[in-house]
């Protein structure tokens, strides 16, 4: 399963984030990759994206070596569950800003509203990467790219929060993201859960990358 770990810094959040990168063997072991890292635009919490394979020997992660790592006050925990990846648009615009997109959805609903939100038209500006049930405050979390705030913003409005059974929707933008999974690890954990494998007008892309190599956000350059 992916588990997201919000952390929660004593201090400087930057310093956490630079702490958790050049410490990423402290808080991983055989059954629990962190994948990537990201921080959302206006919150005071970073995000570290983790592939379980075991629920015990995460908990030994959690409690005593991201506390210590991170220099984190506290910290929060998100599941994800039956976890979808997208491959890219090959005519995608250079420069994409990434946001993340929370439904919160009616019980009866959030199976219907999932498939129908996965299976949508999406144009070659404004695409998902990957989504997945979530069991925490929301039910559906995507995360995105896209050309603009607006693009997203207009988006949502016309084809999620307007499906039955969405009782409302959250967009925030991803200021900072770093893949810290090793390159091969992450390429086969992408394609074995791809919605569709790549096609013509397809092509498989590093997401997390994406960002870093395009220039999309100034403050990941660092």
């Amino acid at each position: 399963m992916m588990i997201v770990v919000r952390l929660f810094p004593k201090d400087d959040l930057d310093i956490s984030w630079d702490r958790v990168l050049k410490n990423v063997e402290k808080i991983s072991n055989k059954d629990c990759t962190p994948l990537y890292a990201s921080v959302r635009e206006e919150e005071e919490f970073m995000s570290i994206i983790y592939d379980v394979r075991d629920i015990d020997a995460f908990a030994d992660v959690l409690l005593e070596q991201i506390p210590s790592t991170a220099n984190s006050e506290r910290t929060r925990t998100i599941t994800l569950l039956k976890p979808v990846f997208f491959p890219a648009p090959a005519g995608r615009p250079r420069l994409l800003q990434r946001y993340q997109v929370a439904i919160r959805v009616v019980s009866e609903e959030v199976r219907d509203v999932f498939n129908d939100t996965v299976h949508l038209d999406y144009p070659e500006d404004l695409f998902p990467t990957y989504a997945a049930y979530s069991f925490g405050e929301d039910d559906i979390l995507l995360s995105m790219l896209t050309v603009s705030r607006e693009r997203i913003r207009t988006f949502v409005r016309e084809k999620i929060e307007s499906q039955e059974g969405v009782l409302g929707v959250d967009v925030g933008r991803i200021s900072m993201s770093k893949r810290i999974a090793p390159t091969e690890f992450w390429k086969n954990y992408r394609e074995s859960r791809y919605l569709f494998k790549p096609s013509e007008g397809y092509e498989d892309s590093d997401f997390t990358e994406l960002a870093f190599l395009e220039g999309a956000f100034v403050k990941e350059l660092r």
